[in-house]
């Protein structure tokens, strides 16, 4: 029996990984909340850019949200994505030949529940065969033949087991013996009967003729009319086609057909039969288990080429040790947000659109960031940004961004604005707050909790009360956090709330605007410039400013106290 073939792209060790994967697909393994992350930091667009319209798109999505947190793996992960990035080959030839063959491969195997007579077993067992050959042979020009330099670990693993596959005595041999064998398959394209009728022109008899190698066909009418010939004129027929086979059950005549084929070329087969029993320790679960993990690195390729297409940076950050906690990117953005923009309007280079940031949570910059600003200043993209970052780093993904170096986090949690609740029992603040109740409990050192606009349904001076309760238990945990808010006195007070020694501290970043250029908005026309402060939405470490610039929000929309009445007055004027 030859070797059996254990091995993931995915994981660097196969069972602890199918493990890891089984615990989160039956939710035993999920981080708490990954669901709502998953929302908030729209991942469903991050998804889009990769451009899978395959069953591994499931596949994807749950690698997205694992939050691995083992530095093996990630750089396992990060070291083969950037082999497939350099053989753009290898997807294209995913897409026309191994996700057909491969899924053609699983409706074989499913269907073989109902092959019940030996002939039949026999030939799906020879198409199986010839299926995983072909599949072989294609992984074999991809990563060996060309005897490409591979770089990561995992390639090269998976380069020589394909190599110890292709060149094993017993692939050669059965490569050998299988088209003979396939050949005598399509030999055997139709049979022709011959049926006795009685006197009441019901079928008394019926016995095999001939087994051909063509399929019958219907004749022409005109040829019928004309008298005409052909070659193939011996597998014509004059009437209509019939179904033997209703709802895939086999009937008494396909039965009975059957049957008597076996007596014809049964022995032939039967010799057939003993020789592919010697390939029984071929199993396709290897091939199974390959196809979704190599669209996971096709997914990853996509989504940098989407980007990086446009003018966008892509970097692969240098992964930390969880316990440096540590969140360092240049020039980070919004994928999804990027991404939408490609979607929507359409235009290929997006760099003189899409504004990128740094990010810096340390132990010299401080861990958790209050981020105030202007209103439509940027604040919520810069927190999701991050958030991204993170999911696809731990991913094993490129992210958006020039350079970088990150830590692995257990979990990223998000306290988002929900959507309106009907809710008898609680207020909004009271909802927020058992939202609170239910995620802050659960931060670690290690994680990384995104908090916009929350504690806004209150007055000003109990918002500030209890974000400034929030930050002191986040500082003592030491979480990384961004808090994007209109709480200014919080960010005022932050030399007070880092005094005390802690795991994190405080730093106050401020989303900046223009006051000397009129504010713009991104239109499908293009930016339209309206009264107000121009946004920039450069995120700087600095001292709060103290002012939301919301009256330039209302200017934009139309909704000052003048423009209302204008609009007004020239609503009413024939009144």
């Amino acid at each position: 029996m030859d070797k059996k073939y254990e091995f993931s792209l995915v994981w660097p060790d196969y069972h602890v990984g199918k493990e890891y994967e089984r615990k989160a697909k039956t939710g035993e393994g999920r981080a708490f909340n990954i669901d709502v992350m998953a929302r908030d930091i729209n991942v469903d667009m991050i998804m889009s850019g990769m451009d899978i319209r395959n069953e591994a798109r499931g596949y994807i999505r749950d690698r997205l949200v694992d939050m691995v947190i083992d530095y093996n793996v990630i750089k396992y992960r990060q070291d083969i994505l950037k082999d497939f990035m350099k053989c753009p080959d290898i997807e294209e030839r995913f897409d026309t030949t191994m996700l057909p063959a491969i899924t053609n491969l699983r409706k074989m195997e499913k269907a073989n529940l109902s092959h019940d007579d030996s002939l039949r077993q026999i030939a799906w067992r020879i198409d199986m065969l010839r299926i995983y050959v072909q599949c072989v042979e294609v992984l074999y020009d991809l990563f060996v033949f060309n005897d490409r330099q591979f770089e990561s670990s995992g390639v090269i693993y998976f380069r020589d087991m394909i190599r110890e596959m292709y060149t094993s005595d017993s692939f050669t041999e059965l490569r050998r013996i299988l088209p003979d064998f396939y050949d005598k398959l399509l030999s055997m394209k139709s049979v022709t009967i011959g049926i006795n009728l009685n006197s009441e022109l019901k079928a008394e008899e019926a016995i095999i003729l001939s087994v051909n190698e063509k399929e019958f066909k219907r004749k022409g009418v005109m040829t019928s009319i004309l008298g005409l010939g052909s070659n193939d004129m011996t597998y014509s027929g004059l009437s209509p086609f019939f179904s033997i086979l209703k709802e895939n059950k086999a009937n008494s005549l396909d039965v009975a057909i059957m049957r008597e084929l076996d007596s014809v070329v049964g022995d032939s087969f039967k010799n057939i039969a003993a020789t592919l029993n010697r390939f029984e320790w071929i199993e396709t679960r290897f091939l199974f288990d390959l196809l979704p993990e190599v669209y996971f690195y096709i997914g990853g390729c996509r989504f940098a080429r989407a980007l990086t297409n446009a003018a966008m940076p892509v970097c692969f950050p240098t992964p930390k040790p969880a316990d440096d906690r540590v969140f360092k990117v240049k020039d980070i953005y919004d994928a999804g947000f990027a991404l939408r923009i490609l979607c929507d309007m359409n235009i290929e280079k997006i760099d003189n659109i899409v504004v990128t940031n740094d990010v810096d949570m340390s132990d010299e910059a401080g861990r958790i960031c209050i981020l105030t600003g202007a209103n439509q200043g940027g604040k919520t993209t810069y927190t999701r940004a991050v958030g991204i970052a993170q999911m696809l780093f731990q991913t094993g993904y490129p992210i958006p961004g020039s350079s970088g170096e990150m830590s692995p986090v257990d979990n990223i949690l998000t306290h988002f604005p929900e959507l309106e609740t009907n809710s008898l029992s609680e207020s909004r603040l009271g909802e927020e707050c058992v939202r609170f109740e239910e995620i802050l409990p659960r931060l670690t050192k290690y994680s990384l909790i995104l908090m916009n606009e929350s504690l806004s349904s209150t007055s000003h001076q109990e918002c500030l009360f209890i974000a400034e309760e929030i930050m002191k238990y986040m500082r003592t945990v030491g979480v990384r956090c961004v808090f994007a808010t209109h709480i200014h006195e919080l960010a005022e007070d932050i030399p007070e709330l880092n005094r005390e020694p802690a795991l994190s501290d405080l730093v106050s970043l401020v989303a900046g605007v223009d006051e000397n250029e009129d504010i713009e908005v991104l239109t499908t026309d293009g930016k339209v410039k309206y009264e107000g402060s121009k946004r920039t939405y450069i995120i700087r470490p600095m001292p709060p400013q103290g002012k939301s610039f919301a009256l330039d929000i209302a200017r934009t929309y139309g909704i000052t106290f003048d423009q209302l009445m204008q609009a007004h007055n020239k609503n009413h004027q024939k009144d």
